[in-house]
C-alpha cells in the first residue's frame, strides 16, 4: 500500500486549453508531451482541453500541430508543484499558402461551443465574385439588409474580427460588402463580454454579437480598394480613391469620394476623406489612428398622406415638403492596448464635430376630425463638439488566481442651435368648413446646451482555493462603479410682432437649467468555471442622486432613487454540439433634458412639448436565454433565443388633445413615469442539411407578447398585442445553380413598424401617440430566387410578392390593404475574355397606396471593357430606367398611424466611368461583383 501511495505521489498532471487568437477553441489539434525518455500523445476535446497524467519528469516540452495553424512548441517545468494547467496555448495561422485538397468527407455546416457559433464556409456555395455579405446570406439564422446590417436571432452584430484581431474601424457593414467570400475558411457569431472579460475571465452582464471571420492559410494579408471616375446625365460628376493594406497586425488605409448631382429636387453634394492606421507597439502592444471628414448637402422633396386613429375620431393628413439638408462632421480617434497575460491595459481617445444646417418648407392639410391648413418654413443651423476619453487596467496578481481591475472614463460636449420659424396656420368652422382665422407667428428659438461625465469603475476577484476538479476555477467578485452627468441648458424663445417685425422675448417659453446626476453601483458575485460550464450569480445595489436646479423659476427638484438586482450569467455545454446559455442585466436610465424641462418647446405649434422636472430615473431589467443545438452528423441545427424585459418607472408621453378658441384642437405632449410595460419574445430556427447541403429546409421565426403603458388625455391604457412570424425556406445548391424559396407570415399588433425610416412625421401628424397601437398588420410574402452560373454568363431571376393588412381596434371601415408584386430579371454576360454585358428588368405591380402611383418597370443595362491580365482596369456605361418610371414609394405602420411617403428623385440616369480594382489577397486575386 505505501509502494502504490509512492508511486502515484511520483507522478505529475498537465491541463490544458487550446483556441486560436481568437480565443475559439480548436478540437482535434494533435498534443504530443516529451518528458525525458517518454513521449505521450492525445488530442483536444471538442472544447479545445488536453490533458496528460503519470509523467515522472520535472521538466517536459509540448508540441502542438493541426492542418491550417502554425505549429506551437514550447518547454515547461513544474517547480514545486505537481500539477500544472497551461492556458493561453494560442495557435497561428499558417502563412504559407497549402495545396488544396479535396475533401471527401462531408463538412459539417455548423459547429456550436460555449459563447460561439461557428459556420463552415467549405459546406455552403461560392462564387466567383461573391463577398463576404453573399456568403453570410446563406448561414440560417443569420439575417442581412441592403444597408448590409447584420443581425442574428434578433440581436445586432456590432463588432467584426478577423481571425480574432482587431481589423481596421471594426465595423461589420464597412468590410463585408468589400472583403472576397473565397478568403473565408470560417465564420463565428461570438457572445463578446469585451477583451477585459477574456483577459480575466469574469463574464458579467449581457454579451454584444461580434462576427469574427477565419481565413483561409496564407490569407492574413492583401491589398483591396478602388478608384475611378464618373459622369452622367443627371449632372453628375463624381471620383473616387480608396485603399487598404492589411499584414495581419499591420493595416492602413485612406479614401477619397466626391460626388455632385441632381437628384430631383435639386443639388446633391458628398465628399469624404478618411485615414485609419494600425499597428503592434513593441511586443505586446497595439495602436490604432484614425481620422476621417465628411460633407453632405442635398435638396430633397417629399410627400405623405398620414391616416391616425383617435379614441376622437380620424385625422387625415397631407403634406409636402421641400428644402435643403447641410452636415459636415469631422472625427479624429486613437486606442491602444498591451496584454503581456500578466497585466491587460486598454485605452481610447476620440474628438468629434458636427455641425448642419436645414431650409425647410411644407404645406400641411389636415381633415377627418377637424380642417386645418399649415405652411411652415423654417431654417436652423446647430454645432456639436466632443472630447472623450477612456483607459482599462487588469492585472493577474502574484497568485495568479487574484485579480484586479480599473477603468475610468471621461466626455464632454455641447450643442449649440438656432431655429427661424414662421408658422401660418388656417383655422376653418368645423360644421361649415368656412375659413375663420388666418394666424401668423414667427419665431426664434436659441438652445445652447453643454455637459461633462466621469465614470470610474474597480474590480476585485477573490480566487478560492482549488476543487478537485484541477481545470475548475472559483472567485468571488467584488465591484464598483460610479458616474457623474452635470449639464447645463439655456432656452431663449423670441417672438417678432406681425406688423413691425419688433423681437420680443418670451419669458415662459425660455429657461435656463443645470442638473446632476450620479448613478452608482455596488455588487458582489460568485463566479465558477470549468471547460464546459461557466456561471455567475450576485447581487448589486443601485442608487441613483439626481438634482435639478431650474435658475430662472428660482426652483430646485432632487429626485432619489435606489434599485436592487441580481446578477445572473450562464453558459453550459451540455453535450457535444449543444449549448445553453442564460444572461440577467440591468441599468439606470436618466431622463433627457428635452423631458425634464417645464417650458413649453413652441418648435411645434400643433404639438407643444411641457418637460417634467419631477420625474425620476428608468431601470431596465432584461433577461437573455439561447439554447444551440447540432447533430454531429446529420449537421441539423437548431438555434433559439428568449427575451423578457420590463422597465420600472419607464418614461412615456401623454399625448393630450385640447380645444382652443376657435372649436379647433391642438396637441399637448407631456411626459410620465409609470409601470407595466414588458416585452417577451422567442427566436427559433431549424436548418436540415440535405446530401453535403446540396439541398437544404429551414424553418424559422418569432412570437412574441408585449404590454406597452401609454397616456392618451391623461389617461392611462395598456396596449397589449402578439408580434408573430413564420418562414419556411428551401434551398438547392449546385455547381451551376442556385435556387431558393420561402413562404413568410407575420402578425403584429402591438409594434411600431419601421419607425426609425420616418423623418419629421411627429411636426405634421395632429393626434399621433407614441407606443399607443391602434393596428393590427398581417403581413403573407412569398419569394423565388435563382441563378445559374455558367462560364461565360450570370443570369438571376426573383419573383416575390406580399400583401399587407392593416385593419384598426375600431373604425375599421377603411380598406387598407396593400399588395405588391414584384419581377425581376438580371444577366452578366462575357464575350472575348474581356467584355461585359449585363441586362436587368423589373416590374411592380402596386395596390392599395393613398398617393397616387404607378406600376414601374425598370430596364437598366450596362457594358464594361475590362483591361490586363488581372482585369484590374475598367472601362463602364451603365443605363439606369430607360423607360423613366421609377417610383419612390414606400408604407409604414407606426403607432396609430399609417404613414404613405414618396421622395422626389431621378431614376433614368445614364454614366460613363473609368475604374481600378485592387483585391489581392495571399498573393492571388480575387474579383469581387458590386451587389
Amino acid at each position: 500500500m505505501c509502494s502504490s501511495t509512492l508511486f502515484a505521489q511520483n507522478h505529475k498532471r498537465v491541463n490544458g486549453l487550446v483556441t486560436d487568437t481568437s480565443k475559439t477553441a480548436i478540437s482535434d489539434a494533435n498534443v504530443l508531451l516529451i518528458a525525458g525518455k517518454d513521449t505521450l500523445r492525445t488530442s483536444t476535446d471538442v472544447d479545445g482541453y488536453f490533458n496528460f497524467s503519470r509523467i515522472k519528469a520535472d521538466q517536459f516540452s509540448l508540441k502542438i500541430t493541426i492542418t491550417g495553424y502554425q505549429e506551437f512548441s514550447k518547454s515547461y517545468s513544474f517547480g514545486k508543484e505537481r500539477e500544472m494547467e497551461i492556458k493561453g496555448l494560442e495557435l497561428r495561422f499558417s502563412g504559407n499558402m497549402l495545396k488544396e485538397v479535396l475533401i471527401k468527407g462531408k463538412p459539417n455546416p455548423i459547429r456550436v461551443m460555449q459563447d460561439t457559433v461557428e459556420y463552415n464556409a467549405e459546406a455552403y456555395q461560392v462564387f466567383e465574385g461573391d463577398n463576404v455579405a453573399d456568403l453570410l446570406k446563406q448561414f440560417p439564422g443569420l439575417e442581412i439588409d441592403d444597408e448590409y446590417n447584420v443581425k442574428t436571432m434578433g440581436k445586432e452584430m456590432v463588432k467584426l474580427r478577423i481571425n480574432g484581431k482587431d481589423f481596421f474601424t471594426n465595423n461589420v457593414k464597412d468590410f463585408i460588402a468589400k472583403l472576397p467570400a473565397a478568403i473565408v475558411a470560417k465564420i463565428q457569431i461570438i457572445d463578446d463580454f469585451g477583451d477585459e472579460a477574456n483577459f480575466t475571465g469574469i463574464k458579467i452582464g449581457e454579451p454584444t454579437k461580434m462576427l469574427n471571420i477565419v481565413t483561409k492559410p496564407g490569407m492574413n494579408k492583401g491589398q483591396f480598394g478602388n478608384g475611378g471616375i464618373t459622369g452622367g446625365t443627371n449632372d453628375q460628376l463624381g471620383g473616387n480613391a480608396n485603399m487598404n493594406l492589411w499584414r495581419d497586425t499591420k493595416q492602413s488605409s485612406g479614401g477619397l469620394n466626391y460626388t455632385t448631382s441632381n437628384n430631383g429636387a435639386g443639388e446633391s453634394e458628398n465628399m469624404r476623406l478618411s485615414a485609419n492606421h494600425r499597428d503592434k507597439l513593441g511586443k505586446y502592444g497595439s495602436l490604432g489612428l484614425s481620422y476621417n471628414i465628411g460633407r453632405n448637402n442635398s435638396a430633397f422633396k417629399t410627400e405623405q398622406a398620414v391616416e391616425t386613429l383617435n379614441p376622437l375620431g380620424t385625422f387625415y393628413t397631407n403634406t409636402k415638403s421641400s428644402g435643403e439638408n447641410k452636415n459636415s462632421n469631422q472625427n479624429l480617434g486613437s486606442d491602444f492596448s498591451f496584454n503581456n497575460k500578466k497585466i491587460y491595459l486598454n485605452g481610447s481617445f476620440g474628438v468629434s464635430y458636427n455641425a448642419g444646417n436645414n431650409l425647410n418648407s411644407s404645406f400641411n392639410n389636415q381633415l377627418g376630425i377637424i380642417k386645418q391648413d399649415r405652411n411652415n418654413n423654417s431654417e436652423s443651423s446647430n454645432k456639436s463638439p466632443r472630447v472623450n476619453a477612456n483607459v482599462s487596467f487588469s492585472k493577474i496578481l502574484k497568485n495568479k488566481r487574484n485579480s484586479l481591475s480599473a477603468n475610468l472614463g471621461f466626455s464632454t460636449s455641447s450643442t449649440n442651435s438656432d431655429q427661424n420659424i414662421s408658422t401660418n396656420t388656417l383655422y376653418y368652422d368645423k360644421d361649415t368648413q368656412v375659413l375663420e382665422k388666418d394666424s401668423l407667428l414667427s419665431r426664434n428659438l436659441i438652445s445652447e446646451s453643454n455637459g461633462q461625465n466621469v465614470n470610474i469603475g474597480i474590480n476585485y476577484s477573490l480566487g478560492l482555493k482549488k476543487l478537485k476538479d484541477s481545470l475548475a476555477r472559483q472567485a468571488l467578485n467584488f465591484s464598483y462603479t460610479a458616474s457623474v452627468m452635470r449639464s447645463r441648458n439655456d432656452v431663449s424663445t423670441i417672438v417678432f410682432d406681425n406688423l413691425t417685425n419688433q423681437p420680443r422675448f418670451i419669458d415662459s417659453l425660455s429657461t435656463q437649467y443645470t442638473s446632476m446626476l450620479i448613478n452608482q453601483s455596488l455588487g458582489i458575485n460568485y463566479n465558477y468555471s470549468n471547460k464546459k460550464m461557466r456561471y455567475n450569480f450576485g447581487f448589486n445595489t443601485r442608487p441613483s442622486l439626481m438634482s435639478s436646479n431650474y435658475l430662472n423659476l428660482h426652483q430646485k427638484v432632487n429626485n432619489n432613487h435606489i434599485n436592487y438586482s441580481p446578477n445572473i450569467n450562464l453558459s453550459r455545454t451540455i453535450t457535444k454540439g449543444k449549448t445553453i446559455s442564460v444572461n440577467y442585466s440591468g441599468s439606470n436610465n436618466a431622463p433627457s433634458l428635452y423631458q425634464l424641462q417645464p417650458v413649453k418647446n413652441a418648435q411645434n405649434l400643433q404639438n407643444v412639448v411641457v418637460g417634467n422636472p419631477n420625474l425620476k430615473p428608468s431601470f431596465n431589467h432584461n433577461i437573455s436565454s439561447s439554447f444551440n443545438y447540432v447533430h454531429i452528423k446529420s449537421g441539423v441545427s437548431v438555434q433559439t433565443g428568449l427575451n423578457f424585459s420590463t422597465t420600472q418607472n419607464e418614461i412615456v408621453n401623454n399625448v393630450i388633445l385640447l380645444p382652443d378658441t376657435l372649436n379647433s384642437l391642438k396637441q399637448e405632449t407631456r411626459f410620465e413615469n409609470t409601470n407595466g410595460t414588458y416585452n417577451v419574445g422567442n427566436n427559433y430556427t431549424l436548418n436540415i442539411p440535405i446530401k453535403k447541403n446540396k439541398y437544404s429546409i429551414s424553418y424559422s421565426g418569432n412570437i412574441g407578447l408585449s404590454n406597452k403603458a401609454t397616456f392618451i388625455n391623461s389617461i392611462k391604457r395598456f396596449n397589449k398585442g402578439i408580434n408573430f412570424s413564420q418562414q419556411l425556406r428551401g434551398t438547392l445548391n449546385l455547381k451551376q445553380i442556385n435556387i431558393t424559396a420561402s413562404t413568410n407570415y407575420s402578425f403584429n399588433s402591438n409594434n411600431n413598424i419601421n419607425l426609425n425610416s420616418i423623418n419629421d412625421i411627429a411636426l405634421f401628424n395632429l393626434g399621433q401617440v407614441s407606443g399607443a397601437t391602434f393596428f393590427r398588420t398581417h403581413n403573407y410574402r412569398a419569394d423565388l430566387n435563382g441563378s445559374l452560373r455558367l462560364k461565360k454568363l450570370n443570369v438571376n431571376t426573383n419573383i416575390n410578392y406580399s400583401v399587407t393588412n392593416s385593419d384598426a381596434t375600431f373604425n375599421n371601415q377603411s380598406n387598407r390593404n396593400v399588395k405588391n408584386l414584384n419581377l425581376s430579371l438580371s444577366s452578366r454576360a462575357t464575350v472575348k475574355k474581356s467584355y461585359f454585358v449585363g441586362f436587368s428588368a423589373s416590374k411592380q405591380i402596386n395596390a392599395g397606396y393613398s398617393l397616387a402611383n404607378t406600376n414601374p418597370f425598370l430596364l437598366n443595362a450596362n457594358l464594361s471593357k475590362a483591361f490586363f491580365k488581372d482585369q484590374s482596369l475598367s472601362l463602364n456605361i451603365n443605363a439606369n430606367d430607360l423607360l423613366n418610371q421609377g417610383n419612390n414609394l414606400a408604407r409604414y405602420v407606426s403607432g396609430n398611424s399609417i404613414i404613405d411617403s414618396r421622395t422626389n428623385q431621378i431614376t433614368r440616369v445614364f454614366t460613363f466611368g473609368i475604374t481600378y480594382n485592387i483585391s489581392r489577397f495571399g498573393g492571388k486575386v480575387f474579383r469581387v461583383d458590386a451587389d
